[in-house]
């Protein structure tokens, strides 16, 4: 019985060992939330425009065209308390920081990963690679977040054996700027315009959604906040969306669109809001799916608009 539970015992101790020396190898391979914080703790003293939020902008900010001062640090599925970490992280390092570019659309005040169910695959991948690669801890603080085998529904199998034959950008999945590289024109499908489809809901219709609005009030909050005391410029861009898309969005989350950023124009008055939903410039060839511009024919269009926009206030 000795020798059994002894065997068991090592076997354990070699299981173990291998866990974390697999853990501790994904440190070592580049993907996107590490490059994108290693980017701007490399260039924040140079850095004029960042921008933040999610795929909306991930997806067709293509900051080869805005300037080498400029980085778009944007990731998909990001909620805006991660963007919050980051900008308390960052702002007061970064001398020549002029102008901050963040997505806020009809639907934002009640969206977020905060009250998600804590099984959901999203919701545990998105605490852990926060956690691991950009050193945010969740509200909660769960530092068990931390493993990748444990948490993440990304491929970080893929992502450590793909390590020694892929490009970096294939490992990254964005390019040196930021710009992410999966949204393209070529790749979108014939059935592009159904996809992600907004809910046609006027109301909130769940918990969760209630307790997004309530955190999201505290957090944009404390973003206007923090860019009037730091004297940056806040840009908040309603991006396009298709007319399949359009058809769904109803008045009142529109409505509560526009009371929610007067609302935070009484903390700051001086953020910008730039609504490009109802933009006719945007056509079929523009979009990725029903709700983002692709990489391609759409970050060529708006890349040079949000551009106009921050060198006619400089």
């Amino acid at each position: 019985m000795k020798q059994f539970l002894k065997k068991i015992l090592m076997f354990s101790v070699i299981v173990m060992v291998i866990f974390v020396a697999y853990e501790l190898l994904l440190l070592l391979v580049p993907n996107e939330f590490s490059y994108k914080k290693n980017y701007i703790e490399k260039h924040k003293d140079e850095l004029r425009i960042l921008v933040l939020g999610n795929s909306h902008l991930a997806d067709c900010i293509d900051c080869s065209l805005l300037g080498e001062d400029a980085f778009n640090a944007a990731q998909p599925g990001r909620s805006s308390y991660y963007d919050l970490r980051l900008l308390k992280e960052f702002i007061g390092q970064m001398p020549k920081l002029e102008c901050v570019v963040m997505p806020y659309s009809y639907d934002y005040q009640y969206w977020g990963h905060l009250h998600e169910e804590k099984h959901e695959p999203k919701f545990n991948t998105y605490r852990c690679m926060n956690l691991k690669y950009m050193g945010y801890t969740y509200l909660d603080g769960e530092w068990w977040h931390w493993s990748e085998i444990l948490n993440s529904n990304y491929d970080h199998c893929g992502r450590l054996f793909g390590s020694l034959y892929k490009p970096l950008t294939d490992l990254t999945m964005c390019d040196s700027l930021g710009i992410e590289l999966d949204a393209s024109y070529d790749t979108r499908g014939d059935d592009w315009m159904t996809k992600q489809l907004p809910e046609t809901a006027s109301l909130p219709d769940s918990t969760e959604q209630r307790l997004n609005y309530q955190d999201n009030v505290k957090i944009y909050s404390e973003m206007v906040t923090i860019a009037r005391d730091h004297k940056i410029r806040l840009i908040f861009l309603a991006m396009p969306i298709y007319k399949t898309a359009r058809e769904r969005v109803n008045q009142q989350r529109l409505d509560e669109m526009n009371e929610f950023i007067a609302m935070l124009r009484r903390i700051n008055p001086d953020i910008e809001f730039y609504n490009f939903i109802d933009d006719p410039r945007f056509v079929e060839q523009d979009y990725y799916n029903s709700i983002h511009l692709n990489n391609t024919y759409g970050a060529r269009k708006f890349t040079p608009l949000l551009r106009e926009i921050i060198e006619r206030k400089r």
